[in-house]
């Protein structure tokens, strides 16, 4: 895959971030944005959470079925990915799915359906599939904990925890994880 497409994914994603505004009716952009809490501790220990339950999940998921993601990580690798192409699909995951789904859809629905909603439409249940499930139920643990985070500790550590995570399983699914 070129590398106009991966930017142009990563871009797209931002993409959430207008949709959540005006699903919020267009509220002031300081408001919306909440950058008041972008230089605070939380969001260091959002990137913290974020690494560590990934690795946890590298851990938990190691031993599941070989063929499990190995559609997914040979879609990673053809993307043929830098650090830095990682860093920003990152950064736009975190960004643009935490604000679609934690300020946006969790002000019209309960955070558990936003949380379930997550999961299913990245894949991650599939009743055919059952360690692809597994890994989705495990998924949904980290994206609860995000739901209800938002309130308590605030947007930027959820995004900040998306994106660690994010980092670091794509880092190592394009690199370290061996396809069978």
């Amino acid at each position: 895959m070129s590398k106009l497409r991966v930017y142009s994914l990563g871009l797209f994603t931002l993409l959430m971030i207008p949709a959540a505004w005006l699903m919020q009716g267009m509220p002031d952009w300081k408001d919306f944005f909440r950058l008041d809490e972008l230089f605070t501790t939380w969001t260091l220990i959002g990137i913290e959470f974020g690494l560590l339950v990934g690795a946890i999940m590298l851990v938990a998921t190691n031993g599941m079925g070989k063929q499990t993601f190995n559609q997914q990580i040979r879609l990673i690798r053809s993307f043929r990915l830098t650090v830095l192409d990682t860093l920003f699909l990152s950064l736009c995951a975190g960004l643009g799915e935490e604000y679609l789904f934690r300020i946006a859809l969790q002000e019209w629905f309960h955070p558990l359906l936003v949380a379930v909603f997550f999961v299913a439409i990245h894949g991650y249940i599939n009743p055919m599939d059952m360690s692809t499930t597994k890994f989705g139920l495990f998924v949904l643990l980290f994206i609860i904990a995000l739901s209800y985070a938002v309130s308590v500790q605030g947007l930027w550590f959820c995004i900040m925890a998306h994106a660690a995570y994010d980092f670091l399983l794509l880092l190592y699914w394009s690199r370290y994880k061996s396809v069978d």
